[in-house]
């Protein structure tokens, strides 16, 4: 058994820094974690980084399965719902006044 693991170098996509690990030798995984440091989803259970789950050939597949994670808006806040949230809070207001 390897004791050591190999490490890709970091990149930085979007606000995110991504970074490929070797686990065992020929099972890659990437990391996913803010730039900034803050909490990838917060609320009373924060995540601070993100694994893929599923091992990869190579540091290049890992880190791809990372970053369409990050397009896909895994990791972002859903606008929608908070614009909707909005709109039943501001909606009917005028008529209340008549």
């Amino acid at each position: 058994m390897v004791a050591a693991h190999s490490a890709g170098l970091p990149v930085d996509y979007k606000q995110f820094t991504i970074s490929a690990y070797e686990r065992e030798p020929g099972k890659w995984r990437a990391r996913v974690r803010r730039t900034s440091g803050r909490a990838l989803i917060s609320g009373r259970a924060k995540l601070l980084e993100f694994v893929t789950a599923r091992d990869s050939a190579s540091e290049a597949d890992a880190m791809t399965k990372a970053i369409e994670a990050v397009d896909a808006g895994a990791f972002s806040r859903a606008t929608k719902r908070s614009s909707e949230k909005f709109w039943r809070r501001t909606v009917g207001r005028a008529d209340r006044r008549e």
